[in-house]
């Protein structure tokens, strides 16, 4: 890798190429996560198709009265059919807006007895930050609550620099740091945070994460972006 590694994540995230990139990120970290864990568990890389929408429409909608136009009156039709004159005049609202379908990918970790989810890594994408689409922000955070709620031990990872931060109240602190990455663990009915920041001069964190009880697992943000990178030769695409 030529490019420091967060100065080519800011560049991937400048150029809109992070909704093409995060898979590959997760697919290695994917194949790290294989690597340490026994056959009892199994490991996917899932996806959901969002409909991303902007808040706003670009431009006004155009408001446009006919020059004639029809409308019911309120009475019964006059003898002989038809209806009478003098038919309201109504306004037509026409607007264009932009629109997208795209996937977000989550890596998830099942027991292989009962198909239990145990754990998930959350790769965050612009949308989940509210960034064009305050609708998929929400929805992020709702999924979030859900997996804590559930007891699903969870790493989530916001490498981007733009866009709101949404930490829990436990590790807020990070929020000074240009990108994080958080565990949430479940264990014996009490729930672990740990968290890391890190800035532009910073290298990145490898995660030590407990995605079951007696079981934990290294993720090395560096070595697996490395391997990302190299996979589909993000330096050249970024440039």
């Amino acid at each position: 890798m030529i490019a420091p590694p967060n100065e080519l994540l800011a560049r991937i995230e400048s150029a809109r190429l992070w909704n093409f990139f995060h898979k590959d990120w997760l697919l290695q970290m994917r194949l790290a996560l294989r690597g340490q864990l026994p056959g009892e568990y199994r490991v996917f890389v899932e996806s959901e198709a969002v409909l991303v929408t902007p808040d706003g429409a670009d431009a006004p909608a155009g408001v446009f009265v006919p020059d004639v136009s029809a409308g019911r009156s309120a009475s019964l039709p006059p003898e002989g059919g038809g209806f009478p004159r003098g038919a309201a005049t109504t306004a037509v609202v026409e607007a264009d807006e932009t629109c997208a379908i795209e996937t977000h990918y989550t890596l998830v970790v099942r027991h292989s007895r009962d198909q239990r989810i145990v754990a998930v890594v959350e790769l965050l994408s612009p949308s989940n930050k509210g960034l064009g689409n305050r609708l998929d922000r929400e929805q992020h955070l709702r999924k979030r609550d859900r997996y804590l709620d559930a007891g699903i031990n969870l790493l989530e990872i916001d490498s981007l620099l733009e866009g709101v931060r949404d930490l829990p109240p436990a590790i807020a602190a990070l929020k000074d740091y240009e990108r994080v990455a958080w565990t949430a663990s479940h264990d014996d009915g009490r729930r672990r945070y740990r968290g890391w920041g890190w800035n532009a001069r910073d290298p990145l964190p490898a995660i030590d994460w407990r995605i079951d009880p007696g079981r934990a697992v290294l993720i090395d943000l560096s070595v697996t972006l490395r391997d990302a990178v190299a996979f589909n030769d993000w330096e050249s695409l970024a440039r």
